[in-house]
């Protein structure tokens, strides 16, 4: 009996190892196209998110924002109807009764919150003739010192939080069996992430061919249905993680920032040495 199961063990392993493989990643020293996704709620801070990606972030080509209607004349904007997938689609997605989904959507819970995240991960993907190279932005957040993305081996270079969500590794592992969090005391979470095409490109192969199945889809029916109004997964870290567990090539370089309740004074937070804020909705006085 013992060496039947060392045989299904030895058949399966391998598998589930090659999964996370360390990889050589085609990566490329093209501009930085830098993408803020923005619903109305971040109106008020969009122009200085904007302002504070021009002036600093180092080897920027677009500003893109990505939203329901056009915010701003002063970054291009994409239509978010054009991905592939609605806040509806998501919504039954995230749970398999239809009318029990259509309910969720139409009386707001967290579906918005999930879309968000998806229009981050396929945003390499989607929008046309955009670089390699995605900075996305989340619109309640702003540089105040210049920042580079790219090491010398056109790796990404990444800052890291210390936020700790035990349901995020929880949806992570059951995304990307294996996957697990790289650095114990770093979180993926800090407002923005460098996404490298590439490695998305990966990162959405292993899903679907894992799950047989659109990998914007199998984010949502992995969501555990407890989370539903609450936060059921993490783009950022599942990104994050995957990064360092398959490649050496990019690199953790810390940023000094902080979450603020007022953005009235923001050359304060630039001289007190901060190379970003942000002013998240639930903060702001």
């Amino acid at each position: 009996m013992k060496w039947f199961f060392l045989i299904i063990f030895l058949f399966f392993a391998p598998l589930h190892s090659n999964l996370l493989e360390k990889r050589t990643y085609d990566l490329r020293d093209d501009p930085i196209d830098v993408v803020i996704p923005c619903v109305a709620k971040d109106l008020e801070i969009l122009e200085l998110c904007i302002q504070g990606a021009k002036d600093n972030i180092q080897n920027i080509r677009r500003i893109i924002v990505v939203s329901p209607q056009k915010y701003t004349d002063n970054a291009e904007w994409y239509d978010e109807q054009q991905y592939p997938f609605s806040m509806l689609d998501i919504a039954k997605e995230l749970i398999e009764n239809e009318s029990a989904a259509v309910e969720y959507y139409q009386n707001g819970g967290r579906v918005g919150w999930y879309f968000q995240q998806l229009l981050k991960i396929y945003t390499p993907l989607i929008i046309p003739g955009i670089s390699t190279n995605v900075l996305v932005l989340d619109a309640d957040t702003v540089f105040l010192r210049p920042v580079k993305f790219l090491n010398d081996r056109n790796g990404g270079l990444y800052s890291t939080g210390s936020e700790y969500h035990r349901p995020y590794f929880a949806h992570m592992k059951k995304l990307v069996p294996g996957l697990v969090k790289v650095y114990p005391q770093c979180s993926g979470i800090c407002h923005h992430m460098l996404f490298q095409k590439d490695v998305i490109l990966e990162l959405i192969r292993i899903i679907e061919e894992h799950h047989q199945k659109d990998a914007w889809k199998a984010f949502c029916n992995l969501v555990d249905p407890s989370m539903l109004f609450h936060s059921g997964m993490a783009e950022y870290e599942i990104y994050f993680n995957f990064i360092f567990t398959t490649s050496d090539q990019m690199e953790i370089r810390p940023l000094k920032f902080c979450n603020v309740s007022s953005l009235s004074d923001v050359l304060y937070w630039k001289r007190m040495g901060y190379d970003f804020v942000s002013c998240h909705h639930y903060l702001r006085k």
